[in-house]
């Protein structure tokens, strides 16, 4: 870590947690990642995989419980300092880092909510535990509706049409019935989920809940990991559910309240990701920067080279703004959500949008640079590359939030 810091406000505590990230990122995230990018999707996720190793590594220095207040096993971390510590796990493997980032969904979902149930069930076990035993996910996306799911939070986008995962009252029960896609996020290794689901009459994606649930109950199951280009160590997976029976206290949101979570939820969500782009932006960066001072051409090292140095001056210039667009807009939002103050979802898909773009093009350029060796699997750069695209694609410009928040800023 030899970069400028802008932000003259960070502590020297501040400090010391983002190098002791850094170091965590360095000598386990980095190499593990490196590794499960060139093993099977079964491979990932099997019994014995390093993935449950790291995890359990992050889980012990609480890595995956920075929200939480101290007395109950958290970190109690402000988002500024979350902000600094995901950033350096990203910068480690920006798919483990979102292994990490999303565990916490449901726990953090029960303890924002005060649902006294919620809060015993799912959001107190978690935070006392830091073996990585425990595992959260949120699962949205349907096979045939991905941001259709997303469509409440703005009527022009409303979609009319019924789910593929239905909640339907039963006494004092609610009975699941339908799935979530092969796109859920730690789907096959999680514990835990927080679910959006439909509930009758079914007209529109506005008439949801979210319900808060272990996955072992009778009638749920896992499908098998997606194999894809990119992001390859975060395991995706579908989730079904035949005639799932679950308490009504665990649907923590429904009615009214559904839309104006859903838009504090994606507001967390999308400053998240941009986050995360930012760790991934800096890492095929200095990549890049530390290959053009040792490869020679031309009688000197590249970085020598004119043309070279422009493309660096380029890259350094999208990744500083990147990190500051993104840090002040996951800062100003978490810090509103925490208060339960209105939060700005619009300047979240800005940052999201812009730092997945830009990530992407400091990946192509780092490849670029390397020449032949960018597109060999001996540097790391072939990965982030697939990482980015992975991010544009799965959690970056999404046309449906782009509408949404384009009148909006």
């Amino acid at each position: 870590m030899s970069y400028l810091e802008y932000d003259l406000s960070i502590t020297d505590e501040q400090c010391e947690m983002q190098e002791a990230a850094h170091r965590f990122a360095a000598e386990v995230l980095r190499p593990v990642g490196v590794d499960l990018d060139r093993m099977s999707s079964d491979e990932v996720v099997a019994p014995g995989s390093p993935l449950h190793d790291v995890f359990a590594q992050a889980s012990a220095l609480g890595y995956n419980r920075m929200v939480g207040p101290p007395e109950i096993g958290g970190l109690g971390l402000d988002a500024t300092t979350r902000h600094l510590l995901l950033e350096e796990l990203a910068w480690g493997n920006v798919g483990l880092s979102a292994v990490i980032f999303l565990s916490s969904t449901h726990a953090d979902v029960a303890l924002l909510t005060g649902v006294p149930e919620a809060v015993e069930n799912f959001g107190l076990p978690f935070y006392a535990s830091s073996d990585g035993s425990i595992c959260g996910c949120w699962a949205v996306t349907e096979p045939d509706h991905g941001s259709d799911t997303l469509s409440p939070i703005h009527r022009e986008t409303t979609v009319q049409g019924r789910g593929q995962l239905i909640a339907e009252a039963d006494g004092d029960d609610w009975i699941l019935n339908g799935q979530k896609s092969a796109w859920v996020s730690n789907g096959p290794i999680a514990t835990h989920a927080m679910l959006n689901v439909q509930m009758p009459p079914a007209e529109n994606f506005g008439q949801g809940g979210v319900c808060l649930m272990p996955l072992d109950l009778p009638g749920v199951s896992h499908g098998k990991a997606l194999d894809k280009h990119g992001m390859r160590s975060l395991p995706q997976g579908e989730l079904f559910f035949d005639n799932v029976r679950v308490p009504k206290q665990w649907m923590v949101m429904q009615g009214e309240a559904f839309s104006p979570y859903l838009g504090a939820h994606l507001t967390a969500f999308n400053a998240g990701v941009s986050c995360v782009a930012a760790g991934l932006a800096r890492a095929a960066y200095e990549s890049a920067l530390d290959y053009c001072k040792e490869r020679v051409q031309g009688g000197k090292p590249i970085i020598e080279h004119q043309s070279v140095r422009a493309r660096l001056f380029r890259m350094f210039s999208l990744l500083q703004s990147v990190r500051s667009f993104s840090r002040a807009v996951y800062v100003r939002n978490m810090t509103q959500i925490e208060r339960g103050e209105p939060c700005y979802l619009e300047h979240s898909i800005a940052a999201k949008v812009f730092c997945t773009q830009a990530a992407l093009e400091i990946a192509t350029l780092a490849v670029q640079l390397h020449g032949g060796n960018g597109l060999t699997k001996e540097y790391p750069v072939e990965m982030f590359l697939r990482d980015a695209t992975a991010l544009t694609v799965a959690d970056g410009e999404n046309a449906a939030l782009a509408q949404i928040a384009a009148p909006l800023l």
